[in-house]
């Protein structure tokens, strides 16, 4: 494995935690894979009081930076909404499933705000509408137009009734 800044390379995931190498970082609202080396981490990055690493404005964004989840939007509003959605993020595959469709992320996510909870069995379903008062999780299903079957997870309210997330992505990555 290597970074995607400068190529180092590593021969392992456990030898990247052992160099201190960091997981993954962030540059403007997108969260790209690491490791990121060291030396590219003191250059290139500002690491925050969580242990956050942020590209500096300054630096480029690396060619071979792969994105792992995409902030969409923190305040989505939609007439009839029944729930807020929280911070929405979308997997790269979601993304690319939804716009090799020619479909865009808005129309699964009014679909979802709305209670169709799309392709979901009889038991998600009632869970789903119980869980409009209850706070759990949320979980609609859905077919992009090249029937490529994608899901809408909104997570559990805190005790405060606020939803932290809403993720799109592919069944097979959850």
């Amino acid at each position: 494995m290597k970074c995607p800044l400068c190529d180092n390379e590593v021969d392992s995931v456990d030898q990247a935690v052992e160099l201190g190498w960091h997981p993954d970082f962030w540059a403007e609202e997108v969260n790209y894979q690491g490791p990121v080396c060291l030396e590219c981490c003191s250059t290139y990055f500002a690491v925050d009081e969580d242990g956050v690493l942020t590209l500096k404005p300054d630096s480029p964004l690396p060619p071979a930076a792969i994105p792992t989840a995409e902030v969409q939007s923190e305040a989505y509003v939609h007439d009839g909404q029944k729930f807020p959605l929280g911070e929405i993020v979308a997997t790269p595959a979601a993304l690319k499933a939804i716009e090799d469709a020619g479909q865009s992320p808005d129309f699964f996510l009014d679909r979802h705000v709305q209670g169709d909870w799309g392709e979901v069995d009889a038991f998600d379903s009632r869970a789903n509408d119980e869980a409009l008062t209850s706070s759990d999780r949320i979980l609609s299903a859905y077919r992009t137009l090249k029937n490529v079957k994608i899901w809408i997870i909104t997570e559990g309210a805190d005790d405060d009734g606020q939803r932290e997330a809403t993720t799109i992505l592919i069944p097979s990555e959850y």
